[in-house]
């Protein structure tokens, strides 16, 4: 793993496999001892946190028992890319997500706040089968997006990931009656987007450490300026990506919903925004060809608006936001990694810039 990405890593490997034995054993009850053979960290995804894949096998009541797990920790580092890691409100909107919906969040095994077990917060899930496509390099350059599957399977991937992402949005329209309303932050606004647009607006003075953004922070104000009036809201995945979602081999369906850690309310069309933005990042927006077989995104608009029940009118808005935030993340990447003479000028912030010029 790059020790220059803002994510934490693992020292003592073996050392955090014998604690979570440990923990295991006391949280399941088993007859004996739980064992884990190994533990690995998957290299292909992920920016801000660590996840630790490997399999647990133990005896309880007589019967042998196997489970794949993966665990998320929260990351202990001198500047992570977010001011804050609720691992418990991740973990509660899974549970509540798993106990109301058809959407295949994943399976939860335990949540530990108790840094005193592996020196940070976490939580485990039970791993689900299938693949995820890659962020590092990204699923346009390489892996088995663009090497092992062709047009057809692309397209009935991108779309069982709309259609999944649609039914989330469908599923969680009355959000305070599934019990998400512990997501509302009133003293930061009137209603989710201003509550966003101030959360955003905080982030980006810690983020750069008060410096203003000659790029993002005219975008901002736009956004502050031109917020839609009269919309419905729910409830809004967050980090809503192709490569937070992993899919049956046969590409036909989603088999989970990944990296709950930006879960907000919102309208909902901000995640489809940040679905297609991400994957415009990664394509054109690096002057690398979209990979054949991809929906268009007015199609993708159109996919979702009649799954999810909701409306694709401020489109443009949500695109709007979603270079905006990904601007001011990604200069907080590179500032944490020192690399100040990009923290304006960067992939990101280029793409913005464009995206500036039409407004």
């Amino acid at each position: 793993m790059d020790e220059h990405r803002p994510t934490p890593l693992v020292e003592d490997i073996d050392g955090t496999r014998r604690k979570l034995e440990t923990w295991f054993q006391k949280r399941l009850h088993s007859d004996g001892p739980v064992n884990i053979p190994e533990l690995k960290i998957p290299e292909a995804t992920g920016m801000s946190n660590v996840t630790l894949l490997f399999d647990i096998h133990y005896e309880k009541n007589g019967q042998v028992q196997t489970e794949a797990c993966v665990g998320r920790l929260t990351p202990e580092i001198e500047k992570p890319v977010f001011p804050e890691y609720d691992l418990s409100i991740q973990y509660k909107a899974m549970e509540l997500v798993g106990q109301h919906t058809d959407i295949p969040a994943p399976g939860l095994l335990g949540l530990e706040l108790d840094t005193s077990v592996l020196g940070t917060g976490f939580y485990i899930m039970k791993k689900a089968d299938g693949r995820v496509p890659p962020d590092m390099p990204p699923y346009s350059m390489d892996g088995w997006m663009l090497n092992d599957i062709g047009p057809a399977e692309r397209e009935s991937l991108w779309n069982a990931g709309i259609d999944t992402m649609a039914n989330l949005h469908r599923q969680c329209r009355d959000y305070k009656a599934l019990g998400f309303g512990f997501l509302e932050r009133p003293e930061l606004g009137s209603n989710p987007l201003q509550q966003q647009l101030t959360y955003w607006s905080n982030y980006a003075q810690w983020a750069l450490d008060g410096r203003a953004h000659p790029i993002c922070d005219p975008v901002m104000q736009w956004l502050k300026d031109n917020a839609p009036s009269n919309e419905e809201f729910g409830l809004s995945w967050g980090d809503s990506r192709i490569g937070n979602m992993l899919f049956a081999y046969d590409c036909k369906s989603v088999t989970a919903v990944l990296d709950w850690e930006m879960i907000t309310l919102g309208n909902p069309l901000q995640d489809l925004a940040w679905w297609n933005f991400l994957d415009y990042f990664f394509s054109d927006g690096l002057g690398i060809p979209r990979l054949d077989g991809l929906p268009s995104y007015e199609d993708s608009v159109a996919r979702w608006e009649k799954g999810s029940g909701f409306s694709g009118e401020h489109y443009h808005y949500y695109w709007v936001f979603a270079a905006m935030r990904y601007g001011y993340i990604m200069s907080r990447i590179m500032a944490a990694q020192g690399q100040d003479d990009q923290i304006e000028e960067n992939f990101a912030t280029a793409i913005l810039k464009k995206v500036a010029a039409t407004l």
